[in-house]
C-alpha cells in the first residue's frame, strides 16, 4: 500500500440562507402557475420581483422534484441570472440566494447554470458589491446612508455570489478555466485585509473559495502568489497570535487555517519563483524570504491541534437537544394553527453546528495533507540515514507480488523457504549472531524513534493523533439508530427525522476525516520508518483496541427501522471503511503483531461477508491476512483465517456457481491468493504443517488455477490494465506457488 495521496475538502454546509420574504410561494397547484411565477421576476414593480424571486428559492429547494424540474424546464436559469442585473439589492440577493442552492443541490442545474454564463453576470456585479463594501469599511457619505439591513443585504449577496463560484469550481471542472479568467484573486484577498470589519462568515467563505481554487490550480497559484502583499496578509493570519480587535477566537482560527490552507496549496510555486528569482545569487535565497514558508506546516499545526480539541460528545449532547426542542416547538405550532413552523431556532442552531464540524472536518483535511507532505520528507530522509533490517527491505515492497514470472516465483521460494539441511535455522545456529541481529534491530528502533521525536512526525504522535482518536469515536448521534432512539423519534418521513439524518451525516463526515488523517500517519510511518512500530508496541496495541471499539460502536448496536435501514447501514459504513484501512495499515506497519482476539478476527470475517463494496472486503481481507501472519503459537487463529480466505473467499467465488455475484468481484480474489502466498511461504513456520498440509490447500488450489487464470482473461486490459496485470501476475505466481509448495516437503535428491 502507498502512501496516500492529499486530499480535498468537499464536504458542505447546508446552503447559505437568506432574508425570508413573507408570503413567498412554497408549492404550485398546477404547472400552469410557473410561467406566471416567473413572469413576475420581469414585473415592474420591485416588490414582485423580489416576492417571485423568494419563491423561485422556495421551490427549487422542494423536496417533490416535479416542482424542481418544472421550473427547470421553463427556463427559470436565465431569468433568474438576468434578474442579477436588477438594480433593486433585494431582489439581487434573493436571485443569488436561490442560484447558490440551486448549484449546491443539482449537479445537472449547476452546468446549465455555467453554460448560461452565470460568470459575465457575476463579473458584472462584483465592482459594484466592492464599491459598496468599501464605502461601508471606510464608512464614507455612500457607506454611512446604509441601513444595518442595507449594508447585511451587501454582505450576504456577496456571500452568495462567492458560493456559486466555490461550488461550480468544484463541481464542474470545466468551468474552472473560465473562473480563472474572471481575475477575482484580488477580491478574494482584500477580505483577508480587513477581517475585523466585516462578518467573519464572508471572510471564512471567501477564504474556502480560495482555498479550493488554488488547489492544484498553477494559474491561481501563480497569480496569488504574484500579487503584491498577498502572502504577507496570508502569513500575518497564520501568525496572529494575539487575536485581531472584533474578531472572535473561533472565527480567527477558522481564517487562520484557511489562510494556512492556502498558503500551503502555493507553496511548491512560490519556492520555484524564489529558486528562479535568486538563482545565481550569493547565498541564494534570503533567509528573511525562505523561513515563514519552511515554519509553515508548524505554526499551521500548532492552530489545528487548538482547533480540532472540538468535544465531540458535548456536540452530540447540544445536537440531540437541538433536535429534541425543534420536536415540540414544531408541535406546539401545529396545536396553536400557527401559518409559520415552530423550531425555526432550534433548525438554526443545528446549522451552526453543522458548520463548526465542517470546519473542524477542514482542519483534519489540511493536517492529513500537511503530515502526507511534511512527514513523509522527514520519514524518508530518516531512512536514507539508517540501513534497514531484512524485515524491513522485505516489507518495503508493500503488497508487490511474489515474482515476475513462474520461474522467478519458485526461484525465489527455493532461495527463501527450501527445507535443505544446510538452510535449516536450527544448523550451526551461533547465539552471537542473534545478539548482533537483536542489537541492531534495536539501534535501528532507536533511530527510527528519534527521528520521529525530533520532526513534525513527532508533532502529529504527540498532539495531533491523541486529538483524532478522540474525534474518530462515534458518539451517541452518530448513527440513524441511536440518534433516533435520543431523540424519541419514530416517525421516519418528519422534518425530525430529516434534522436527525442531517446531524449524523456530519458526525459521520466528522469520524471519516479523523480516521482519515489518522490513516496517513500510520502510511507515512509505515512507509519509512517501519521500525518505530517495533519500539512502540504498547502505542501499537492502544490504536488497535480503539479501532476496534470504533468497529464495535458502530455495529454493536441494533439497526434502524426498515424504512431508514438503508440509510442507517450507508452512514455506518462510510466510518466503517476508514476505520478498517486504518486496521489494515497498522496490522501490516507492525508485521502482524496487533492484540487481535478470536472474537474479533470472527467480526473482521463478518465484514468481509457483509461488505457493500469490493474495496472494503480487500481492506477487511488484508487486515486478516496481516493477523494471520502472527507466529508462533497463534495456529488455530491462522487455520480460521486461512481457511476463510481459501475456502470462502477464493474457492467458493471460483467454484460455486451459485455465489453471490458481489463475491466474484476479481480485486478480493486476487488480495486473498497474494495473502496465501505470503502467510505460507515457509514450512519452517509452526502453522504449516498443521493447516497448509493437513488441511489440503495445495489440492484446492491447484482446483482453483484454471478458473482463476479463465476470470483474470475476462478483465478488459483497455478498460482496466492496472487490474488485468495484478491479475495476470498473481495467476503466475499461482503456478510458481503451486510447484513450490509440492516440491517443498518432497525428499531432496542428490544428497
Amino acid at each position: 500500500m502507498g502512501r496516500a495521496p492529499k486530499r480535498t475538502f468537499k464536504g458542505r454546509a447546508n446552503p447559505l440562507g437568506h432574508s425570508a420574504v413573507a408570503g413567498a410561494a412554497t408549492t404550485v397547484k398546477s404547472k400552469e402557475e410557473v410561467p406566471v411565477l416567473l413572469k413576475k421576476l420581469s414585473s415592474d414593480d420591485a416588490n414582485d420581483r423580489v416576492w417571485a424571486a423568494a419563491s423561485s428559492s422556495n421551490l427549487l429547494m422542494s423536496e417533490d422534484l416535479t416542482v424542481r424540474r418544472l421550473l427547470l424546464s421553463n427556463n427559470v436559469v436565465s431569468a433568474l441570472i438576468d434578474c442579477m442585473a436588477d438594480s433593486i439589492p433585494d431582489v439581487i440577493l434573493q436571485v443569488t440566494g436561490a442560484l447558490h442552492k440551486l448549484v449546491a443541490i443539482d449537479q445537472g442545474a449547476a452546468e446549465e447554470v455555467c453554460r448560461k454564463n452565470i460568470f459575465g453576470a457575476i463579473q458584472a456585479l462584483i465592482p459594484r458589491l466592492a464599491k459598496s463594501i468599501d464605502d461601508i469599511i471606510k464608512n464614507s457619505d455612500d457607506g454611512a446612508k446604509l441601513t444595518v439591513d442595507e449594508r447585511n443585504i451587501v454582505f450576504q449577496t456577496t456571500d452568495n455570489l462567492i458560493s456559486i463560484l466555490w461550488v461550480l469550481c468544484e463541481t464542474v471542472p470545466w468551468s474552472l478555466k473560465q473562473i480563472n479568467n474572471m481575475a477575482l484573486i484580488p477580491f478574494l484577498i482584500s477580505f483577508f485585509k480587513v477581517i475585523g470589519k466585516l462578518p467573519a462568515s464572508l471572510v471564512q467563505t471567501a477564504g474556502q473559495f480560495l482555498y479550493t481554487l488554488t488547489d492544484a490550480n498553477a494559474h491561481a497559484q501563480h497569480t496569488l502568489f504574484g500579487h503584491p502583499g498577498a502572502t504577507h496578509t496570508l502569513f500575518a493570519l497564520v501568525n496572529a497570535r494575539h487575536g485581531i480587535d472584533g474578531v472572535l477566537a473561533e472565527d480567527l482560527a477558522i481564517v487562520s487555517i484557511l489562510a494556512g490552507g492556502i498558503l500551503a496549496n502555493i507553496k511548491p510555486t512560490a519556492l520555484s519563483q524564489l529558486e528562479k528569482t535568486y538563482k545565481g545569487r550569493d547565498g541564494g535565497i534570503p533567509e528573511a524570504e525562505e523561513r515563514p514558508w519552511d515554519e509553515l506546516s508548524r505554526a499551521l499545526l500548532q492552530i489545528i491541534s487548538g482547533f480540532i480539541q472540538f468535544d465531540v460528545d458535548a456536540a452530540a449532547e447540544t445536537a440531540a437537544a437541538a433536535v429534541q426542542s425543534g420536536i415540540a416547538a414544531h408541535a406546539e405550532s401545529e396545536a396553536n394553527g400557527a401559518e409559520s413552523p415552530g423550531g425555526l431556532k432550534q433548525e438554526a442552531a443545528l446549522d451552526q453546528l453543522n458548520l463548526r464540524i465542517s470546519y473542524v472536518q477542514l482542519a483534519l483535511e489540511l493536517a492529513a495533507n500537511i503530515f502526507t507532505d511534511e512527514g513523509a520528507e522527514d520519514a524518508e530522509l530518516a531512512a536514507d540515514d539508517s540501513t534497514p533490517s531484512e524485515d524491513d527491505e522485505d516489507m518495503a515492497d508493500g503488497d508487490d507480488d511474489i515474482g515476475s514470472d513462474a520461474e522467478d516465483v519458485t526461484r525465489h521460494f527455493d532461495e527463501n523457504g527450501s527445507a535443505d539441511e544446510e538452510d535449516d535455522v536450527g544448523v550451526d545456529f551461533d547465539i552471537n549472531d542473534m545478539e548482533d541481529i537483536l542489537a541492531d534491530e534495536s539501534t535501528i528502533a532507536k533511530e527510527a524513534d528519534d527521528v520521529v521525536h525530533q520532526s513534525i512526525l513527532g508533532v502529529f504522535i504527540g498532539a495531533i493523533v491523541p486529538l483524532l482518536q478522540r474525534l474518530a469515536k462515534p458518539t451517541k448521534m452518530s448513527t440513524l439508530a441511536t440518534a433516533m432512539s435520543e431523540c424519541a423519534q419514530t416517525t421516519p418521513n418528519s422534518a425530525a427525522t430529516k434534522a436527525i439524518i442531517s446531524v449524523v451525516e456530519s458526525f459521520t463526515a466528522l469520524h471519516e476525516r479523523a480516521l482519515s488523517c489518522f490513516n496517513n500517519v500510520l502510511l507515512v510511518i509505515e512507509e519509512s520508518l517501519k521500525a518505530w512500530f517495533r519500539k512502540h508496541g504498547d502505542n501499537v496495541d492502544q490504536w488497535w483496541r480503539l479501532l476496534i471499539d470504533i468497529a464495535q460502536l458502530l455495529f454493536g448496536t441494533v439497526g434502524s427501522s426498515a424504512d431508514l435501514a438503508d440509510t442507517d447501514q450507508r452512514l455506518r459504513f462510510a466510518v466503517l471503511e476508514p476505520t478498517i484501512s486504518c486496521m489494515w495499515t497498522l496490522a501490516r506497519s507492525a508485521q502482524g503483531a496487533v492484540p487481535a482476539t478470536r472474537e474479533q478476527i470472527e467480526g473482521l470475517i463478518h465484514v468481509c461477508e457483509q461488505a457493500p463494496n469490493s474495496d472494503l472486503r480487500v481492506k477487511a481481507i488484508g487486515v486478516l491476512g496481516s493477523i494471520a501472519c502472527r507466529k508462533p503459537g497463534h495456529v488455530s487463529d491462522n487455520q480460521r483465517i486461512g481457511t476463510f480466505l481459501l475456502d470462502s473467499v477464493v474457492c467458493k467465488s471460483l467454484l460455486d456457481a451459485g455465489a453471490p455475484a458481489h463475491s466474484r468481484d476479481i480485486e478480493p480474489i486476487i488480495e486473498a491468493l497474494d495473502l496465501i502466498y505470503d502467510i505460507y511461504g515457509d514450512q519452517a513456520y509452526d502453522y504449516d504443517e498443521p493447516v497448509f498440509v493437513r488441511g489440503g490447500f495445495l489440492a484446492k488450489l491447484r482446483t482453483c488455477y484454471l478458473p482463476m487464470r479463465k476470470l483474470v482473461k475476462t478483465i478488459d486490459r483497455r478498460v482496466k490494465r492496472e487490474l488485468r496485470d495484478r491479475g495476470d501476475l498473481v495467476v503466475q505466481n499461482m503456478r510458481g506457488f503451486i510447484d513450490y509448495k509440492d516440491s517443498e516437503r518432497r525428499p531432496a535428491h542428490g544428497k
